[in-house]
């Protein structure tokens, strides 16, 4: 089965360091979006996953669309898309693996992660100056916080829809423990 493929890869790529942590979980958060929506032939086939990716993804954005903004599901169909190209590549041949050099990614100090995430964010989200907005800023582990921004007269809808977007998360998440105990899941 492709997806077990795939995921056998990710975990080969992280063990190797061709892929980070981050990026491993990530990767992996994509896949299993993608999974959901795969028919048996795709399941069973690259080359049908490949020829239906389109497709797929549109089902995926169809089903989805109200949970989740536009930009994390372009993210996803690109990191899925990725993951296939390395997988092509480097999954293939255990000997392309070993020869893989994965550049490491240079972090700008100019401009941060959080000022280019919500520079993202902000696009395609257009706030109205008409309704107050509470920002929450909620410490997850040194270094890292959530940040959301609500309307001060959120409804039980709209409560509803955070809510599905945080089982999500749950649903995603793989590290059972904060990253100083180092005990994550494989």
């Amino acid at each position: 089965m492709i997806i077990k493929d795939l995921e056998d890869f990710i975990n080969a790529a992280e063990k190797s360091r061709k892929y980070p942590r981050n990026t491993a979980a990530a990767k992996r958060s994509a896949l299993r979006l993608f999974d959901a929506e795969l028919n048996d032939d795709e399941v069973q086939s690259l080359d049908s996953f490949e020829k239906n990716f389109d497709q797929i993804y549109q089902e995926l954005v169809n089903k989805n669309k109200a949970d989740m903004s536009a930009s994390s599901l372009v993210t996803y169909k690109r990191r899925v898309s990725g993951l296939i190209k390395d997988y092509k590549k480097y999954g293939l041949d255990p000997t392309k693996m070993a020869s893989w050099n994965r550049p490491v990614r240079k972090v700008s100090r100019k401009t941060s992660n959080f000022k280019k995430n919500e520079q993202v964010a902000q696009q395609g989200i257009e706030l109205s100056k008409n309704v107050n907005m509470s920002r929450f800023e909620l410490p997850l582990r040194t270094g890292v916080k959530a940040i959301i921004l609500i309307p001060s007269d959120v409804t039980k809808e709209e409560v509803g829809k955070i809510r599905k977007y945080v089982d999500f998360l749950e649903s995603i998440s793989n590290v059972t423990k904060g990253p100083n105990n180092d005990n994550y899941d494989k």
